[in-house]
């Protein structure tokens, strides 16, 4: 009369198996929430070396416009000394 496998199989179908079920989902979506987050590490460090790029690139215009502007400010010097001279 005391037989234990109804209550087993209670124990197996409604508690057992849903929760392996549930910690499998879970490490399947841990897996996937893993993979995202390197993608988007790695998008990031590309996007992040772009922008230096793009700051260098700048940087060096804006020396080439500062040096014409300099050489233009001597050429401007030495008009005006030349004509104080005269």
């Amino acid at each position: 009369m005391n037989d234990p496998l109804p209550l087993l199989d209670a124990v197996m179908q409604y508690l057992i198996v849903p929760a392996v079920v549930w910690l499998w989902m879970l490490h399947k979506t841990q897996g996937s929430h893993g993979t995202d987050i390197a993608v988007l590490r790695a998008e990031a460090n590309a996007r992040d070396l772009a922008r230096k790029e793009e700051r260098e690139a700048t940087a060096a215009q804006l020396d080439q416009i500062l040096q014409m502007l300099q050489t233009i400010n001597g050429r401007i010097d030495a008009i005006m000394v030349k004509d104080k001279d005269k």
